[in-house]
């Protein structure tokens, strides 16, 4: 694993059920970010089908310290969703342009 920072710890291992909700189907990743809030992200990738084509990352649910649980995009205020989409596009997609040489195209 090229940020093994990123990778879920022992202490939180039993949140990734999302096989057991049913949502084993989806191609997702889960993120992990120890430094301040404390939390991961539950990540799907979605693909149009071509494979030369482009592929949505798209944040499916956040896992914070402070409540103990996943929560979506609903449970957020305004201020905390920019903080999160800031945090992602930071820690995750500025790598991934770099790992692949590819800028992202972001929608908002």
């Amino acid at each position: 694993m090229k940020n093994p920072e990123l990778k879920i710890p022992a202490k939180w291992k039993d949140n990734d059920d999302w096989k057991k909700r049913g949502f084993g189907f989806l191609d997702t990743r889960i993120f992990y970010f120890q430094s301040e809030p404390e939390e991961m992200y539950y990540v799907s990738f979605v693909g149009n089908g071509n494979e030369n084509g482009p592929t949505i990352l798209s944040i499916r649910s956040v896992f914070t310290k402070r409540h103990n649980q996943w929560l979506k995009e609903e449970d957020f205020s305004n201020d905390e969703k920019e903080r999160i989409e800031k945090r992602f596009d930071t820690e995750i997609i500025n790598k991934i342009e770099i790992y692949s040489g590819i800028k992202a195209i972001k929608h908002f």
